[in-house]
């Protein structure tokens, strides 16, 4: 059956991703963000990744060590996101901006606290 400790850890872990992808695509409507492409411009990159990161997510909760390699390929893709926020703040809208920034960096600190405790063990 495993470890279940590991498998609380890991399946936590995604179900964090996982919230946190869908709340970076709920995100423009809920803030309100403006609806010129100038505001939503650095934001489909996000929304694209996010995709991803929720599928990822999806994954990791429902399979926790059976995929031990999608740990790393989420906290790269949480970086990406951070990267992109980053980007985007010189001429961006801030709350989009901000958004972004505390979504993804929410997904990575999940993701290596997991895998920190995943390879404690």
């Amino acid at each position: 059956m495993g470890d279940l400790h590991g498998r609380t850890v890991e399946s936590r872990a995604g179900v964090t991703a996982f919230l946190a992808g869908v709340w970076l695509i709920a995100a423009p409507p809920v803030l309100h963000f403006s609806a010129s492409s100038h505001a939503f411009r650095p934001y489909w990159w996000s929304m694209g990744l996010a995709v991803v990161v929720m599928l990822l997510g999806m994954v990791r909760a429902l399979a926790p060590l059976d995929v031990p390699f999608l740990q790393p390929v989420t906290i790269v893709l949480a970086l990406w996101l951070i990267v992109v926020a980053l980007r985007g703040a010189d001429d961006s809208v801030w709350t989009v901006w901000l958004n972004q920034l505390v979504a993804s960096a929410l997904i990575a600190l999940s993701a290596g606290l997991a895998l920190f405790i995943g390879s404690r063990r």
